[in-house]
Formats: C-alpha cells, sequence, structure tokens
C-alpha cells in the first residue's frame, strides 16, 4: 500500500502571480538546494563561497525566513548561471518580498504557527483533514466560526474589531481554497461528536449542518464522519489534535502533514525521494510524517462511515435540529 492517502498523477499548479509569498520562498529553497547539490557541495561550501553563515544557507533551503537580495545575488554569481535560470531564481525572489494575504489586514489574529499552513492551502492540490472536536475551518458558517471565535474572546470584545477581523479572516480563507478555477480535491474527516456538540442556538446548527450537506454534493469535496464506536490504531485517532495533510503534485511543492495542539502546531515535510537508505537514514521528523500519515490512512480505512452513510447522517440531524 501507498504511504501516500492519494497518490499524486497530476502536475502542480504552473508557477506565476498566482503564487503565493510562502510558496515562492521554499521554492526559491528548493532552487538553491538543487544548485548545491548538483555541484556536489555541501552548506558549509556555500557558505563560505558565499560568505555568509551555515544556519543563513540552512533557512534559505528550507524557507524558514525571508531571504535578503544580497544572499540569492552572491548565489547567483558563486555558480554562474544562465540567464533563465538567473531570472527565475530573481523572480520568486522578488515574490517572497510581498506580504502574504493573512499579513495586510489579519496580521494580529492570526497567529504564528498557521502561518505556513494559511500560506500553501491555496497552492495543494489535494487536502486530507481530519478533526475531532470542531467543524473544520474550510467548512464552518460564519454562525459557527461566531460561536467558536467568542469562546477565545472576553465578553468585551464580542462586539468589537477583533471579532469582525477573525470572521472576514475565515471568509477570505475559504474564498482562498474554494473559489479558484480548479480547487483542490479536499477530503474532510470528522468524528461524528461534531453533529452533537452545539455552538449557540440550534439556528445555527441547523445552518452549519446544511452546509455540511451542500458541500457533500460537490465533485471535489469528501465529507465523511469517524464512527465513536470504532476503534482505531489503539484509539491514539482520540488522542490527536486536528491534522491535514496538504499534495502539491509532481514537481510542485513538498508534501507535508500539519498537525495541531493548544496554540501551536507542528509541520512535517514528506522526505524526498532517495531518502532513508542505507547511507542517508531518515531524521525524526521524515519518520513523523509518515507516523502521521499512516494515521491518517488508518482512520479512513477503519473507522469511517462511507460518504453516503455520512450525508445520511447529515440528513438526520438537518431533520432534528429543524
Amino acid at each position: 500500500m501507498s504511504s501516500d492517502l492519494n497518490p499524486i498523477v497530476r502536475l502542480a499548479r504552473p508557477s506565476g502571480p498566482d503564487w503565493t509569498t510562502t510558496a515562492a520562498n521554499i521554492m526559491l529553497g528548493r532552487a538553491v538546494r538543487d544548485l548545491r547539490e548538483g555541484a556536489g557541495l555541501k552548506q558549509k561550501d556555500l557558505a563560505h563561497g558565499i560568505h555568509v553563515s551555515i544556519p543563513t544557507i540552512h533557512r534559505l533551503e528550507t524557507g524558514e525566513t525571508t531571504p535578503v537580495l544580497r544572499t540569492v545575488e552572491e548565489v547567483i554569481r558563486f555558480f554562474e548561471v544562465g540567464p533563465q535560470k538567473r531570472d527565475e531564481l530573481l523572480m520568486l525572489f522578488a515574490r517572497t518580498q510581498e506580504p502574504e494575504w493573512y499579513q495586510q489586514r489579519f496580521a494580529d489574529c492570526t497567529p504564528a504557527y498557521l502561518h505556513r499552513l494559511l500560506g500553501l492551502e491555496s497552492m495543494a492540490i489535494h487536502i486530507t483533514t481530519y478533526d475531532v472536536r470542531l467543524v473544520p475551518g474550510l467548512l464552518q458558517t460564519p454562525g459557527y466560526t461566531g460561536q467558536i471565535v467568542r469562546t477565545g474572546l472576553h465578553l468585551s470584545e464580542w462586539d468589537g474589531p477583533e471579532m469582525e477581523l477573525r470572521l472576514a479572516q475565515r471568509r477570505e480563507r475559504q474564498r482562498r481554497v474554494f473559489d479558484q478555477a480548479d480547487p483542490p480535491r479536499c477530503v474532510f474527516l470528522l468524528d461524528d461528536s461534531v453533529l452533537g456538540r452545539m455552538a449557540g442556538t440550534r439556528t445555527i446548527m441547523l445552518e452549519q449542518m446544511i452546509h455540511l450537506r451542500e458541500m457533500a454534493d460537490l465533485p471535489h469535496i469528501t465529507i465523511r464522519f469517524i464512527l465513536s464506536d470504532r476503534m482505531i490504531a489503539g484509539n491514539a485517532a482520540a488522542m490527536a489534535g486536528s491534522m491535514a495533510q496538504l499534495q502539491f503534485g509532481r514537481g510542485g511543492l513538498p508534501d507535508f502533514v500539519y498537525a495541531e495542539g493548544y496554540e501551536k502546531a507542528d509541520y512535517f515535510t514528506k522526505p524526498p525521494r532517495g531518502v532513508g537508505g542505507p547511507s542517508k537514514p531518515t531524521t525524526p521528523r521524515q519518520n513523523d510524517y509518515e507516523r502521521h500519515l499512516q494515521l491518517l490512512l488508518r482512520i479512513q480505512g477503519e473507522g469511517c462511515a462511507s460518504p453516503a452513510e455520512s450525508r445520511r447522517m447529515l440528513d438526520e440531524k438537518i431533520r432534528h435540529y429543524s
């Protein structure tokens, strides 16, 4: 069995003006790494050659920080790249200098641990999410979101700008993912307790159930409920927080798993092909990617109602809240 939830045969989204700043940062780092490895150099060799520190090269190649022009120009000079490659690197660099969509209006209400996820969601061609306690943010109605947001705000903030900003941020996030000409194929795995966990009034819950039912009918959306009477991987699924796997297609960004905890999250990137051989064992974080991916596979295979049964469960809840 493939370790991928949905083995990707589609090509990645083409580079261009629709690329996000986060995606450009990662692809610039990958291009530098490819140049370095193609020349048979280690990070310390490149660092010495362009007079920067090894951590600077590491951060550049992993896309952890926004690069500076001098470093990119020194890389171009060091490898003596041709005009086409030079233009590609400088185009990617220019894109990395632009603010990400959430940084302009929503910086104050977007926690740092969400930055990479929000910057890459719209670039994915396939998204699989697992949520234990709540309807996932991409599927929430404004009324449902409002109730969730209020629980994290002081009473005095309920009618203030913070509330409206958080609601607007959620709407913009949904728009960027779903309103594309070619939206990603999405599989949403929700614990069945979400159906009965009240978020506000029955009217709000009814609106949310109707919205889920409508989304479940779309050709690129699959919604499945995890049944509470199923034992999954020794109930490891019940102990896990929210998770998501983002896949980007052939020639695109590296796939990753996002694992969310309380006010924090971890990102585990799929190891490049060839990693894990006798001479290059996988790192602990690469093993973590596989472990989380296998858990998502087992949740789908062992614990979920079928898509058709999940739609029937939604129909039942719509009648219940009506």
